[in-house]
């Protein structure tokens, strides 16, 4: 089975996911909108950029809002019309980016696990390989599942991704509990391997059709992404918010730097392929765009304007130029001639590299900045 090639984020402007989830699994299905929505209000309420090194807002001491003598109880007679539908449209989206993220990380496992184990109907060790059996492999929680499984029958449609969602649940929740009974397996070679013989069946019966849809899947958001991203930079200018346009349309130009990479199929394999010409000037989009934020986070009063410290807006600074970095060893790399050595792993000038950090100032831009 060959190595992905894609990015392993998309980019989310609202909400935390584990404060959604906390919400779903403790209300009755009627009232799980309702309840969801309220979370969503308030973390909204709040949202300002935090310290890079804090902790999520759900860790820790339970907040009031999600003490259950806090939250108003629905009433079977309040009427669905009553929901605001674009805090709908948004938790659906948002839940939909958290099941693109969650695929991803399977991909990974999976990926992982056939390089210690032959990709064929019956169990075996590859004898080469440099790994042992439970490399890499991650435990998981099926509880996001349920979210998506539920919201993917909600007004507005969000087409092709509600059929995708419902197609992918069922191969996706048999992989991630097989691959947590493997995570917590001590004594799997008793027997001659008697189990992992029996998690190879339930894996390789799931893996191809898995990975197809997980494809689709993130083909499919990552056109709704481009959609919205666009509208969202568009108001962040409008409304002044230098400083967060300028993260997020950084990570929006390596996101069109790796798109790029894809729709020329490269990978780490082929790098030296790469044609450079589109890739340049999205480059140098980069780093205008990270100097046009360098400016705009000099200005004490554009700092106060956003709520944002000085060495929180140079931390992110430092991130932004990290992905320019990536893209400039990547770019050295082609121009080099040479392949990469070691195709596969995270290698500085490759494109697995560049997505790597993508994937971490995605993260920070989610936790820290998105509102």
């Amino acid at each position: 089975m060959p190595k992905p090639g894609r990015i392993c984020a998309c980019l989310l402007f609202c909400g935390r996911k584990s404060r959604i989830g906390i919400m779903y699994r403790i209300m009755k299905k009627t009232e799980k909108l309702l309840a969801l929505l309220l979370v969503l209000l308030l973390a909204c309420a709040g949202c300002s950029p935090s310290d890079p090194g804090a902790e999520n807002s759900d860790k820790g001491t339970p907040s009031a809002s999600t003490a259950p003598s806090q939250e108003p109880s629905p009433t079977p007679s309040e009427p669905e019309e009553s929901l605001d539908p674009e805090l709908v449209d948004r938790v659906k989206y948002n839940i939909y980016v958290d099941m693109n993220n969650k695929i991803v990380d399977v991909l990974d496992t999976l990926y992982s696990y056939y390089e210690v184990v032959e990709y064929a109907d019956e169990f075996a060790l590859l004898s080469d390989s440099e790994y042992t059996y439970k490399y890499d492999i991650s435990p998981y929680n099926t509880d996001l599942l349920e979210d998506a499984e539920y919201v993917a029958g909600l007004e507005p449609a969000f087409e092709p991704l509600d059929e995708l969602t419902l197609e992918i649940i069922e191969p996706l929740r048999i992989l991630m509990d097989t691959f947590s009974d493997i995570y917590s397996d001590y004594s799997y070679a008793d027997d001659q391997y008697a189990r992992p013989k029996e998690y190879h069946k339930a894996i390789q019966a799931n893996a191809a059709i898995f990975e197809d849809l997980a494809y689709e899947y993130m083909d499919a958001l990552e056109a709704v992404s481009i959609q919205r991203v666009e509208v969202e930079e568009k108001q962040m200018q409008e409304d002044g918010r230098l400083l967060i346009y300028g993260f997020s349309h950084a990570i929006t130009v390596v996101k069109k730097v790796t798109s790029e990479c894809y729709s020329q199929d490269i990978s780490d394999y082929n790098i030296e392929e790469l044609n450079l010409e589109p890739i340049r000037p999205l480059y140098q989009e980069l780093l205008d765009t990270i100097e046009a934020y360098k400016a705009a986070a000099g200005d004490n009063n554009q700092l106060m304007e956003e709520s944002m410290s000085a060495d929180n807006a140079n931390y992110y600074a430092s991130q932004m130029e990290r992905m320019a970095s990536a893209i400039e060893w990547m770019i050295r790399q082609v121009e080099s001639g040479n392949p990469i050595d070691d195709p596969g792993r995270e290698y500085l000038g490759g494109l697995i590299h560049v997505e790597e950090v993508l994937s971490d100032c995605i993260d920070l831009y989610n936790d820290a900045m998105a509102s």
